[in-house]
């Protein structure tokens, strides 16, 4: 039986193969270019990724994937059914003995599980499971699942972030919200307009988030962004400090505290007191921004961990559970029943 892990996020898709020794077997953007007139397709993953902001009027880059739900079914099914292929699992005899499990956000609502079931029928996918992102970002950070030592996970992806405290018997209390990456790089675009007359892309603001965004009070990294000039309209490049873009992360990581601590308030005084005691664990795309773990744990009041490849650690968790039958049958649940 192959055995396939796959995290269909809002910026990223990966997929771990965890028979044999494989692990995660690929990582590519969750976009898709489309022709505007006939609806063919053009490229699919990076090489889509690589055209935002640089394509004619008539090829559109689409997400197939928003804030943890499939917004464009067709787009969605076409873009797993290439991954698949990358992968070396595109023939009906190898689908027909694989098991999926989908990472799904906290909380999936029915509709969201149907349109994955929806997904998973239209890509061959017949054992399609799931299991809620809090389990898979605990494992992928390698924290213990038991009955009786509760865990607190943050994770913080670039269309949402899943907050939750669980055990090995569920989760206790637990929310996902609609805040993550793509918000700070809006966000940062903007900035960068108003206060430098630079027009920039999507990926330029990504950029400046990941190479010299900070939630350091003292952050004092410098980046060259490159655009048109909105006063000479004309191609420019500015340099950028990081402590003009330092709100555009700040406010939402400030949002995700919020959320964590209504979800921390509703606690029995004895999961509360075991959670103060462990502390937190944080893990997604953004974990890696820097000072991230050091501007929680001060936030919050405790410690706050980040496990060395943070932005791995759901679809590392997803891959885990797929090895462990005990817990698997515990976790994970059938897409349909």
């Amino acid at each position: 039986m192959i055995k396939l892990a796959i995290d269909l996020g809002s910026s990223v898709t990966k997929i771990f193969r965890a028979d044999g020794g494989s692990g995660i077997v690929l990582a590519e953007p969750s976009a898709v270019a489309v022709d505007g007139l006939t609806g063919e397709i053009k490229a699919i993953g990076k090489d889509a990724k690589k055209l935002v902001g640089k394509t004619t009027e008539y090829t559109e880059i689409v997400f197939p994937v928003y804030e943890g739900e499939i917004r464009n079914g067709r787009l969605a099914a076409e873009m797993l059914r290439e991954f698949l292929r990358r992968v070396n699992l595109d023939s009906a005899a190898a689908l027909r003995k694989t098991e999926v499990l989908f990472a799904l956000p906290c909380g999936a609502s029915e509709d969201i599980r149907s349109a994955y079931t929806a997904l998973a029928e239209e890509c061959r996918l017949k054992n399609a499971y799931y299991a809620e992102v809090p389990y898979l970002s605990a494992l992928g950070s390698e924290a213990v699942l038991s009955e009786s030592d509760p865990v607190f996970t943050i994770d913080i992806g670039g269309g949402i972030t899943n907050i939750a405290v669980l055990s090995a018997e569920g989760i206790i209390a637990g929310l996902s919200m609609n805040i993550g990456g793509n918000n700070m790089d809006a966000d940062i675009a903007d900035r960068v307009e108003k206060v430098k007359y630079l027009r920039i892309g999507a990926l330029t603001a990504e950029r400046l988030k990941n190479e010299i965004g900070s939630l350091s009070s003292q952050a004092r990294g410098t980046s060259v962004a490159e655009g048109i000039s909105v006063t000479q309209y004309r191609p420019a490049g500015v340099s950028v400090q990081a402590c003009e873009i330092a709100d555009c992360i700040s406010v939402y990581f400030d949002k995700a505290v919020e959320y964590a601590l209504y979800v921390l308030k509703g606690l029995p005084a004895e999961v509360a007191a075991a959670v103060n005691k462990n502390g937190a664990y944080l893990s997604g795309g953004l974990a890696r921004i820097s000072f991230a773990a050091e501007y929680l744990s001060d936030k919050l009041g405790m410690r706050v961990r980040t496990c060395p490849e943070p932005q791995y650690a759901v679809i590392t968790g997803a891959g885990a559970l797929l090895r462990d039958k005990k817990l698997f049958r515990t976790l994970a649940l059938p897409l349909s029943e």
